[in-house]
């Protein structure tokens, strides 16, 4: 039998409120018992099973709502569990909602022992490394002023700091590093990268691209259920594509090829509107298109189509070739319309393997009031994105394309196409980071006075 490796596990986990609707009945129900109900059953989380091991991370995505906080202090122990259970390996460090765990009568000085004794380290272990706390916060005298006189930031700075040096097992974030400085949230993303893969982390964001930068599994929430749990980046494009058919009441068809159980279609399924009719799941390919387009996963409207997405070097002809970076490129993107577009817009971002967005464009800017471009329904239209390559380490990068109708607040985006086109990149000067510099001259010498 093989040992069980999960340093966080939750089965058939629920949390459950009463709610009531007076206090009056509060007395009732304490006087009856159980013999009669004055109250209303809420559950904010119900049914829920996942599992996460060392040297693994988990994002946890959702709507306002789904049960993401009662969730992290579940796991916390903050709160207990109405049913199931939940098992969690090693201490636990959580920046959850800005500044909890803190006396804001107390100085910062004190906060940190405060904090750090309900991580588990003893005041002997907080002094020991009371110095580098310091040091990482950075917020010079204001460790001796009460905690209620400090900014947002400085809280952050704070309760981060003590978190770093607890040797925690487990790391949860709730999107607190949203108030800190740039360079405060690059010392803390450093810290965040090496927790991700040594110990366990649990990020929780409405950014996708943070969680698909951070995580290597995804949670996804609704209303107090599991709608999705598996691999980041699959998982955060169910996500947006559930967004874009909650916002624009679109009925969509899904594209390409998925791994994922069925109850990913009822994530989709079930915001759309009944009286859109039969929804057409098509896992299989979608058309004669060119590239990768028949594979790509997505999402239709069926008001419009992609027909291509394509790079090429300018001096070439060939739309698939190994790139360096520094070359002069076109991006093509083609789409039918087969209904009429009063605003149509053509786009396209460049992914690396993590589904970071490294840059991308759109036709928006080319659009004037007097030139709305206007396309009827069994029109084709073409946009051609000139530019220079940007530098990027060796490896495949995915160019995701898409055809939407609108402006840039409100629009339906009628086909997305993750993985339209992969794009080699071989032969890179790239020595460190997500993208290079084009350095023209390198000067090295001693210096002599």
């Amino acid at each position: 039998m093989s040992k069980d490796t999960s340093i966080i596990k939750a089965n058939n986990l629920g949390k459950c409120y009463k709610i009531y609707g007076n206090p009056k009945d509060r007395l009732k129900q304490a006087v009856w018992g159980n013999k009669k109900k004055y109250y209303r059953e809420f559950w904010a989380l119900k049914n829920i099973d996942f599992q996460v091991r060392k040297g693994e991370s988990l994002g946890i995505i959702g709507r306002n709502g789904s049960g993401k906080s009662t969730l992290l202090q579940l796991i916390c122990g903050t709160l207990t569990p109405t049913e199931g259970s939940l098992s969690t390996q090693g201490r636990i460090a959580a920046l959850l909602e800005l500044g909890s765990g803190f006396n804001p009568e107390f100085t910062g000085l004190e906060n940190i022992y405060l904090n750090a004794s309900l991580m588990g380290l003893s005041k002997e272990g907080t002094d020991a490394v009371l110095e580098e706390i310091l040091a990482f916060a950075d917020i010079g005298d204001f460790v001796e002023q009460p905690v209620k006189t400090y900014s947002s930031g400085m809280v952050v700075r704070l309760a981060f700091a003590v978190i770093v040096h607890v040797n925690a097992d487990i790391l949860v974030v709730d999107e607190a590093l949203a108030v800190g400085d740039a360079i405060f949230v690059q010392r803390c993303m450093r810290f965040i990268r090496r927790v991700r893969e040594e110990r366990c982390l649990l990020f929780v964001s409405h950014d996708t691209e943070a969680v698909k930068s951070l995580c290597s599994h995804a949670l996804w929430l609704s209303e107090g259920s599991v709608k999705a749990f598996g691999q980041c980046k699959t998982i955060a494009l169910d996500y947006l594509r559930f967004c874009y058919a909650t916002s624009s009441k679109e009925e969509i068809i899904v594209t390409g090829k998925i791994d994922q159980k069925m109850a990913r279609e009822e994530a989709i399924v079930d915001v759309l509107p009944p009286d859109l009719g039969k929804h057409v799941y098509d896992y299989g390919t979608i058309g004669a298109y060119s590239g990768r387009l028949g594979e790509s996963n997505g999402w239709k409207t069926g008001n419009a189509e992609l027909t291509e997405a394509s790079i090429k070097a300018v001096n070439s002809d060939e739309k698939t070739q190994v790139f360096r970076g520094g070359e002069e490129v076109i991006i093509t993107i083609r789409a039918l319309a087969h209904k009429a577009l009063s605003q149509p817009i053509l786009g396209f971002a460049v992914k690396n393997s993590l589904g970071q967005t490294l840059f991308g464009e759109n036709t928006l800017a080319t659009r004037t009031r007097d030139d709305p471009r206007v396309v009827k329904a069994g029109e084709e239209i073409e946009a051609n994105f000139r530019l220079w390559f940007p530098m990027l380490p060796n490896g495949e990068y995915a160019l995701t394309a898409a055809i939407a109708d609108g402006d840039a607040i409100t629009h339906v985006q009628h086909h997305w196409a993750e993985d339209a086109a992969i794009i080699h990149v071989s032969s890179s000067s790239v020595r460190s980071g997500l993208t290079g510099a084009f350095i023209t001259d390198v000067g090295f010498h001693i210096v002599q006075d």
